[in-house]
C-alpha cells in the first residue's frame, strides 16, 4: 500500500503532521524541565529528611501495612526511590538526572531514552510528593509523557530541520495525543454542568462563576484584581465562548485538518487568557504544547517551514512488513492498556457525576479493578478543571506570640497575606505550599484527620523550633532574634479592595476576621499540640 491508504480513508493524512510531532516531544521537554526544576527548588523542604511531609515516613508506612499483608509496597506506590533512599541528596539527585534528561530531549540526543527515563523520573516525584504533588497537570503531564514514548523517534540524534517522517506508532500515538487533548478540554466543561447540584455550589449553572473566579483563585495576579472590576456584564458573557472552547471545540478535531487547526487556535487562546490572570503554574504551557500536535504541516507559516529546511513528502513506501509487525507486537499490550483505562475512565466520568449523562454503568466489575490495579502508574486519568468555584476567599493567618496577648503576623511568600502586598506573577513556577494554603482554608478548621493536617503541623513545630529551613516559606520573620513560645492560626475572608479604596489606601486586598484555624499552641504544652 502506498501512502498509507488506511488512513487517506479517515482523510488523516497523519504523516503530514511531521512538525507537531517535533514541536510536542521537545515541548514536554521544556515542561518537564520547568515541572522538574520547580519542585527540585522545594523538594528537601516540603518531603525531604526534615520536610513537611517526609517521603521516608510515607515509604515507612506503606512498608508496615503492605508487608504485614503480604503485598508489594513498589506496586502500590512505584517509584525509584525504593531503591535510591529517601535521602535529601537522593531526592535532589533524581531531580538533577531529570533536568539534564530534559535537556537531552530539548536538544534532540536519545530522545526516546530520555523521555523514557523522564517519566520514571516524574513519576517518582508525583508519588513521593503526598499532597503537594496532587494537582491534575502532574497527572496530565505523565499521561501525556508516556503518550510520547511512542511519538518519539528513537534515534541517537533527532535534528530540528526536516522533521523525520511519522511511522506507524508515531501515527498511533499521534491520534492518541489528540483523544487526550481533547477529554482534557471536553471534560474541563462537562463537570462545570454535571457536577453541580446540592452538594456543591451552581456558580456555574447560574452563569455567576466568572464574578468570583478572579478574585478567588489560588494565586491570583494583578491582572487578576483590574479584569475582577470590569462590568458584570463582561463576566456574564465570557462564560459563552469558554463553553464552545470547551465543549464544542473537542469534536472538531474529527473534522479534518482545518477542524483540528481550529480546536488548536481556540484551545490556545483560552489558555493565553487564563495565563494572563492567574498563576496556574506550567498548566496551561503544557495544554499548547499538546495543540501542537494538531496542526497540519502545510497550515504552519511558511517562513517557519523554510527555517526547518521542511521538505514535503512525496509518496512514502511501506515498511518492510515483517519487522513492522513484530514492533506492533510489542507495544500492543501498552496500547490496549491505554484504550482499555481510558474507556473506564470516560464511561466513568459520564456517569458518576450528580448529574449523568450515562445513567447505568457501563465498565464492568474487572475494568474497575483493572484501572485501580493501574492507577498508581497514572497512565490515563480523568480531568475536571474549575469543577466548582468557591465565592468567598478564606486564607490561614499563621501568628506567633512570646506572651499570648501580643501577637505577629507571618507574611508567606507567594500567599495573600498582607493587604498592601500586590498580587505577583509566578507561574509556570508552582509554590505548592502556597497552593496548600489555598485548599487548607477551604476546610474553615484545623482537623487532624484532613490531607493537609501533617504539613501544618509541621510547619508550626517548625516556626516554634525557629528552624532555619522555613525562612524560605516567609517574607519577613516577626522574631529575628528568639522563635516565639506560641503559635495560632486564624481564618480570614479576604477580598480585592474597590479602585476607590484602592486609590485611598493602597491596599489590593481588605479582610473580615472569621475566627480561629487552630488554637493557640506551644512546644510546652503538649496537649494542646495541633
Amino acid at each position: 500500500m502506498k501512502n498509507w491508504d488506511w488512513q487517506t480513508i479517515f482523510g488523516l493524512d497523519l504523516d503530514r503532521h511531521r512538525i507537531g510531532r517535533s514541536f510536542l516531544v521537545r515541548g514536554l521537554g521544556i515542561i518537564y524541565l520547568i515541572a522538574i526544576c520547580s519542585w527540585w527548588t522545594q523538594v528537601a523542604l516540603l518531603v525531604g529528611e526534615n520536610g513537611l511531609a517526609p517521603a521516608a515516613y510515607l515509604h515507612e508506612i506503606l512498608r508496615e501495612r503492605l508487608g504485614a499483608a503480604g503485598e508489594s509496597a513498589f506496586f502500590a506506590l512505584p517509584n525509584i526511590f525504593w531503591l535510591l533512599g529517601t535521602s535529601d541528596f537522593a531526592l535532589q539527585f533524581v531531580c538533577f538526572i531529570g533536568a539534564m534528561l530534559a535537556v537531552l530531549v530539548l536538544i534532540g540526543r536519545f530522545t526516546g531514552f530520555a523521555l523514557a527515563g523522564l517519566w520514571a523520573i516524574y513519576l517518582s516525584l508525583v508519588n513521593t510528593g503526598g499532597v503537594f504533588m496532587s494537582f491534575q497537570w502532574d497527572i496530565l503531564l505523565l499521561e501525556a509523557g508516556f503518550l510520547a514514548l511512542f511519538l518519539c523517534d528513537w534515534k541517537i540524534r533527532t535534528p530540528w530541520r526536516d522533521p523525520a517522517p511519522l511511522t506507524i506508532i508515531n501515527q498511533i500515538a499521534l491520534v492518541w495525543s489528540w483523544l487526550l487533548i481533547a477529554k482534557l478540554m471536553f471534560f474541563s466543561g462537562w463537570v462545570k454542568l454535571a457536577w453541580a447540584g446540592d452538594a456543591t455550589p451552581e456558580w456555574w449553572p447560574e452563569r455567576t462563576a466568572m464574578l468570583y473566579h478572579y478574585m478567588t483563585q489560588p494565586i491570583p495576579t494583578w491582572t487578576a484584581w483590574h479584569v475582577h472590576h470590569w462590568p458584570e456584564g463582561f463576566h456574564y458573557l465570557s462564560l459563552w465562548p469558554m463553553y464552545f472552547i470547551e465543549l464544542i471545540l473537542p469534536f472538531a478535531i474529527f473534522f479534518g485538518r482545518f477542524g483540528r487547526l481550529a480546536a488548536a487556535i481556540g484551545f490556545t487562546f483560552l489558555m493565553l487568557l487564563i495565563m494572563a490572570t492567574g498563576n496556574y503554574t506550567y498548566f496551561n504551557w503544557l495544554t499548547i504544547v499538546l495543540c501542537l500536535s494538531l496542526v497540519q504541516d502545510r497550515l504552519w507559516p511558511g517562513w517557519l517551514r523554510s527555517a526547518l529546511g521542511f521538505t514535503p513528502l512525496g509518496l512514502v513506501p511501506a515498511p518492510p512488513r515483517q519487522p513492522l509487525l513484530i514492533k506492533l507486537a510489542l507495544i500492543s499490550p501498552a496500547l490496549v492498556t491505554i484504550l482499555l483505562l481510558n474507556v473506564q475512565v470516560v464511561l466513568g466520568d459520564l456517569h458518576r457525576a450528580p448529574k449523568p449523562f450515562l445513567k447505568s454503568d457501563l465498565t464492568p466489575p474487572w475494568l474497575d479493578s483493572f484501572r485501580g490495579n493501574m492507577e498508581p502508574f497514572r497512565l490515563a486519568s480523568g480531568y475536571g478543571l474549575f469543577r466548582t468555584m468557591t465565592t468567598n476567599r478564606p486564607e490561614i493567618i499563621l501568628e506567633g506570640s512570646w506572651d499570648g496577648t501580643t501577637w505577629f503576623e507571618y507574611d508567606f511568600v507567594w500567599k495573600v497575606d498582607e493587604l498592601s502586598d500586590p498580587p505577583k506573577f509566578v507561574a509556570p513556577h508552582q509554590p505548592r505550599v502556597a497552593w496548600q494554603f489555598w485548599f487548607a482554608a477551604l476546610e474553615q478548621r484545623f482537623d487532624p484527620r484532613s490531607r493537609n493536617a501533617q504539613w501544618i503541623e509541621s510547619l508550626v513545630i517548625k516556626l516554634l523550633q525557629d528552624d532555619p529551613a522555613v525562612e524560605k516559606l516567609i517574607k519577613r520573620n516577626p522574631f529575628p532574634n528568639s522563635p516565639p513560645r506560641l503559635i495560632r492560626a486564624r481564618l480570614f475572608n479576604y477580598q480585592f479592595t474597590t479602585p476607590e479604596e484602592r486609590e485611598r489606601t493602597g491596599d489590593w486586598w481588605k479582610r473580615v476576621a472569621m475566627g480561629d484555624y487552630l488554637s493557640p499552641v506551644s512546644l510546652n504544652e503538649p496537649e494542646n499540640s495541633p
